[in-house]
């Protein structure tokens, strides 16, 4: 999303007009294996009844976030969101990406439309296990075999194209009204009983909803100006940034990348990367640069920068990612800033106007939830305002499930992120987790089952 300054006038929330600028083995049939769990599981006790105050919802962001929560709303609730995007119906979506989608994921994804979940099983490359090279010594994590039968579902590796597709043609098939190229520039809220108007640049006439989720991503214009006009939680950067690219998954790729798994490697503490197998007959290679205090290093700006990048000195001790880079098409290579919230908002909630996914809490990839996240986000709505009493029970109900679980996570990564800027161990800072007890933590308690009590003395401090 375009940046820029905002005003605000009463309730009305401005966006001004954005400057011109020139010019694993696949296991097919499998899917059957995961067994529907009953809805009830979802709806917990202190689930809302009742369904009223809601016939129009406008949804912004044409995103993972954005289309899971259209398809879980039509399939609880019977309503069918108008969906708003700023790219174009034919732009890359997803361009350069690849995600792992995990058990949790999963989970959420079977419940949002089970079509879906048995078409990402059968795309996407299984997880099997795990193979770091750090510092000369090679360390192979194979219990991400054991997923299924731990968890209840494997975890997918899965171009971020692949899902959406699936996603999109998901939310079309059961009529999802799509709209492309239409920048947001106006939120007016008329109080929580009152419509939401949104108007977008060139439209004379704002839409108008009972309801209005902004999932338009880490960027979020939504969240701007409405929840953060001084842009006090605005993404920050985390000290690294990322080369990446997708790529067919021929034998010559594939004998690099090694077909059971993925691959992480660092040989330095500058430079490191990450090696994945995305079935569907693509592969993604992604590299990671340390911006140390004081650098001046920049991001490159086009795909010819980042393989000038790629194949010059920074990664000479990495020859397998640069020939993996030398084979890429330079138009398919981006590089990128990572950012992610530092500090979570204090609510995702203004009247009739809601945030979701990275709109709400934006992650670097570090630990691969940002999708995941998502969609448990989409779940638990449309269950929370599945027969609810009113529109705020139903956004307080999920709220107060999801903004605890997703502080865990949003508090876990930005550590997470920080550590690995620092080379002595004593610098880093303890986290509340393991990484054994944040696995199972994240996946066996399936975040939109149920709100949860503090599992821990950390999280009891954070959250009450």
């Amino acid at each position: 999303m375009d940046s820029g300054m905002k005003g605000v006038v009463g309730s009305t929330h401005v966006r001004p007009s954005p400057k011109k600028l020139g010019s694993v083995k696949q296991r097919k049939g499998q899917a059957s294996l995961f067994k529907s769990r009953d809805v009830s599981v979802h709806a917990t006790e202190s689930t809302p009844k009742g369904l009223k105050g809601i016939k129009k919802v406008g949804i912004i962001g044409a995103g993972i976030g954005g289309l899971a929560t259209a398809v879980a709303l039509h399939r609880y609730c019977g309503i069918t969101p108008y969906i708003f995007e700023k790219r174009g119906k034919y732009a890359d979506f997803g361009k350069g990406t690849g995600i792992s989608v995990a058990p949790h994921g999963l989970d959420a994804l079977k419940h949002i439309d089970d079509g879906a979940f048995e078409k990402a099983l059968k795309t996407g490359k299984w997880m099997e296990a795990l193979e770091t090279e750090a510092y000369g010594k090679v360390k192979v994590d194979a219990s991400l075999v054991e997923w299924p039968k731990k968890y209840g579902y494997p975890g997918i590796l899965i171009r971020w194209a692949d899902i959406h597709k699936i996603l999109m043609e998901t939310a079309e098939d059961i009529g999802v009204p799509i709209k492309f190229c239409s920048k947001l520039e106006e939120i007016q809220s008329d109080g929580k009983d009152g419509p939401v108007k949104v108007k977008f640049e060139g439209e004379d006439e704002p839409e108008e909803f009972d309801l209005l989720i902004g999932s338009d991503g880490i960027n979020s214009v939504v969240r701007e100006l409405v929840f953060d006009p001084d842009k006090v939680f605005e993404p920050k950067p985390v000290g690294r940034w990322l080369t990446r690219a997708v790529l067919p998954a021929t034998d010559e790729v594939l004998s690099i990348i090694k077909k059971e798994g993925e691959k992480l490697c660092i040989r330095e503490n500058r430079h490191a990367f990450l090696l994945l197998n995305l079935g569907n007959g693509y592969a993604k290679w992604c590299a990671y640069t340390k911006v140390l205090p004081g650098d001046s290093t920049y991001v490159p700006k086009s795909g010819k920068e980042s393989k000038d990048y790629m194949l010059g000195e920074a990664f000479k001790l990495y020859p397998e990612v640069q020939k993996l880079a030398d084979m890429t098409p330079t138009n398919e290579i981006f590089s990128s800033n990572l950012k992610q919230m530092e500090t979570p908002l204090n609510t995702w909630i203004s009247n009739r106007v809601i945030l979701l996914g990275d709109s709400a809490h934006a992650l670097t990839p570090t630990l691969g939830q940002g999708a995941n996240m998502a969609m448990e986000d989409a779940l638990q709505l449309a269950v929370s305002l599945k027969g609810t009493e009113s529109v705020e029970d139903g956004l307080e109900h999920y709220e107060s499930i999801r903004l605890p679980r997703t502080t865990t996570v949003l508090d876990y990564n930005v550590k997470f992120a920080r550590d690995q800027n620092l080379e002595k161990e004593e610098d880093k800072e303890q986290s509340f987790f393991s990484p054994d007890e944040f696995e199972n933590y994240i996946f066996s308690t399936m975040g939109a089952t149920k709100p949860r009590k503090p599992e821990t003395a950390m999280q009891q401090k954070q959250f009450g």
